[in-house]
């Protein structure tokens, strides 16, 4: 059965995207291009493959997710990197913890098999990158100070023309209360 690339993220709102890219330009202009340059931002859950019938069934349960899941204040004040070389914005201590919670909730409902799932919420600037091009990074930024309202997750599929992932589908957080929820407090 034929398969395509998935990524499932959270993604931030316009003006954090605009800020990011702006970012992820000055970047390259001092250490040329790099894994992620191009790359629309977004915190990553998992990337895993799947079929169409696959997707069909995952977009119930995702919307089911969606649906219990409350906007998120989120700040991204602080540049940390990881051994694989990637220099990324780190999520503030608040929105941390739920957003791994929403995360942990997203992996149990869809049973992912042999998936990448990120345990660590993250913002990639750039991936791959050798020692000193992440020294240039940390020189060439500020502190940063970037906020948004994580109120949504994205579906994205694979490109392979561009290699880029495209948006395929747009989960907005309902903050609904959950069947399960609803069924503790008859009781």
């Amino acid at each position: 059965m034929y398969s395509d690339k998935y990524s499932l993220c959270f993604q931030p709102d316009q003006v954090v995207i605009a800020q990011v890219k702006a970012m992820k330009l000055q970047l390259a202009e001092v250490i040329g291009w790099y894994n992620s340059k191009n790359s629309l931002a977004h915190l990553t859950i998992a990337e895993f493959s799947a079929s169409e019938k696959d997707i069909a069934r995952m977009h119930q349960q995702i919307m089911r997710c969606c649906n219990g899941f409350s906007p998120v204040e989120t700040h991204l004040n602080a540049f940390g990197t990881y051994p694989n070389g990637t220099f990324f914005l780190a999520v503030d201590a608040f929105a941390k913890p739920i957003l791994k919670a929403y995360a942990q909730t997203l992996f149990q409902t869809l049973q992912l098999k042999k998936a990448y799932k990120c345990t660590d919420p993250h913002l990639s600037i750039g991936r791959k990158l050798e020692d000193a091009k992440i020294q240039q990074a940390y020189a060439l930024f500020d502190t940063p100070s970037l906020f948004f309202q994580c109120n949504q997750l994205v579906l994205r599929r694979l490109n392979l023309e561009r290699r880029q992932f495209d948006i395929i589908e747009i989960y907005p957080f309902l903050s609904q209360d959950t069947e399960e929820e609803i069924q503790l407090t008859l009781f």
